[in-house]
């Protein structure tokens, strides 16, 4: 699967034919001994920026389409190809579509345990109507069809679980400012800047909360219910999005999103949680499309001098490993320094 799913990759983003690409399957996979012949399922979904996908799918469980939280029904044509019945399907897409592939490890979960005939691809499409919000992330619905699986495997799965979860959305931009600019006359040109932008405000440090409450002329709420062992309580700024405490915050949004990178669960475990650092990162992985960040060089007058330094390369250090993994994750982030 894996050295198909590479193979099929490079050949579709090179322009090749399916033709092509599974005649270059055929003659790589090695020989399967039940079929005597080189097998491997896949489903190769691309979609193009003037709105519309191209299907092709072989031997995998129908991608799902989802639109307006009810499954649509598409068209798929059979072509032969090096005797393989391949379907394949286009469609227009719409905001707000979301587009579900799956294995039959997700389809045959629970088979001769907790269910007779397996989790039947009709059966996942109720399901995912039932959990589907307007709002939902593409990653979010991945993990609850990874975990419903799990469940009915009663966490022993005797295939693999493999979902993979597209969501057409309009660019969402996040703007998020830590730290005071470096020269205090700045402070207004900057702001005026960071609130210029179209977006969400998020803020972080309580000395940069203090001169945005100056600069809005708004007093700083503190949210008491919102701490805990790890993170500082987060507030409101009325014109704010989210205001929360500076590097420890942050320090904590960049361990979640280096467990992110390596599991769905993350998703579920962040989806009622209200802590500063959860908050934070479910805008960033999950709300947003474009990210900047505005960190200012002012040093904190709350570190002494020999303190100072080391808590703004700190500070620094988590931007730019935040930076790299926003970027891995197909977000485009800008950083600027004030």
């Amino acid at each position: 699967a894996t050295l198909t799913s590479k193979i099929l990759g490079t050949m579709m983003a090179s322009n090749m034919s399916i033709e092509e690409s599974v005649y270059t399957i055929a003659k790589s996979l090695p020989i399967c001994k039940v079929r005597n012949m080189a097998y491997s399922t896949f489903t190769i979904l691309q979609i193009y920026q003037r709105g519309d996908a191209y299907l092709a799918q072989f031997d995998n469980p129908s991608v799902i389409l989802i639109r307006e939280g009810k499954n649509v029904v598409y068209d798929s044509m059979c072509k032969v190809i090096y005797e393989k019945e391949i379907y394949e399907s286009n469609i227009k897409l719409y905001i707000g579509d979301m587009i579900i592939l799956l294995t039959d490890g997700v389809t045959s979960a629970g088979l001769g345990r907790t269910t007779k005939n397996g989790w039947r691809r009709e059966s996942v499409i109720e399901y995912v109507q039932r959990w589907y919000t307007p709002e939902m992330s593409p990653q979010r619905m991945a993990a609850t069809i990874a975990n419903a699986s799990m469940d009915l495997y009663l966490n022993s799965p005797d295939d693999d679980i493999t979902v993979a979860v597209f969501k057409i959305c309009e660019r969402k931009v996040v703007n998020l400012m830590i730290g005071p600019p470096e020269h205090k006359e700045d402070d207004n040109k900057v702001l005026k800047l960071f609130f210029s932008r179209k977006g969400k405000k998020i803020i972080c440090g309580g000395t940069t909360a203090k001169i945005v409450s100056r600069y809005l002329n708004k007093p700083i709420v503190i949210n008491n219910n919102t701490c805990n062992e790890e993170t500082p309580s987060t507030a409101c700024i009325e014109g704010v999005d989210l205001v929360t405490e500076g590097v420890i915050t942050l320090e904590k949004v960049l361990n979640i999103a280096k467990q992110y990178s390596v599991t769905s669960n993350i998703s579920l475990d962040l989806r009622n949680k209200i802590d500063g650092a959860s908050m934070i990162a479910k805008i960033l992985f999950e709300e947003s499309t474009d990210i900047n960040f505005f960190i200012g060089n002012a040093i904190n007058p709350v570190h002494d001098d020999s303190n100072s330094h080391i808590s703004y390369t700190i500070k620094l250090g988590i931007i730019r490993e935040l930076e790299k993994i926003l970027s891995n994750m197909g977000k485009n982030v800008k950083v600027s320094m004030c």
